[in-house]
């Protein structure tokens, strides 16, 4: 019996992660706030509850890791490099960055950048990371924006950017 449940057990914490990962994006609004014609991007509170639960976490990932087997040592190191990477990006994001824009500005504030207003032309790519399964828009005077699609707005924001880009580079369309 033991010997089925060490088969099962990671189909089940597979299953358990891929549930709450859909369960985050199943709480995330296509629809930003809107303050006059300025769009407010914004993590919901389901993902700050997850992004302040992730540090006490890897907190526990480093004592179990301090507690690795010899020739063990590189990949717990990995993995506990991983989730303290997780528990400082995603709080980061999820309370210290704003993101919003109109039909003719970027704005941006984060405690790295400041306060940032750029127009949209000042627009030099969007792209998608596979490492970090997010979008990302690069605006000149800003650098590069991170959009998940955990971001409450997001969908608003894709629909708006195909648009934006036809309309600021039509040849590429």
């Amino acid at each position: 019996m033991e010997e089925i449940f060490n088969w099962v057990r990671p189909i089940l914490s597979g299953l358990a992660g891929g549930l709450f990962v859909w369960a985050l994006v199943a709480f995330t609004k296509d629809q930003g706030k809107h303050e006059g014609s300025i769009r407010h991007l914004h993590y919901g509170k389901p993902f700050k509850i997850f992004a302040l639960l992730l540090i006490p976490f890897s907190v526990f990932v480093v004592y179990a890791v301090s507690q690795s087997y010899k020739g063990q040592e590189i990949p717990a190191f990995l993995v506990a490099l991983g989730f303290v990477s997780g528990a400082i990006f995603f709080p980061y994001q999820a309370f210290f960055v704003r993101f919003s824009y109109d039909d003719e500005f970027v704005y941006y504030k984060s405690p790295l950048v400041g306060a940032k207003k750029e127009p949209w032309g000042n627009l030099i790519d969007v792209g998608y990371s596979k490492l970090l399964q997010a979008d990302f828009i690069v605006v000149d005077g800003i650098g590069k924006i991170w959009c998940s699609n955990m971001l409450n707005g997001y969908g608003e924001l894709g629909e708006f950017l195909e648009k934006k880009v036809q309309e600021l580079y039509p040849e590429q369309s």
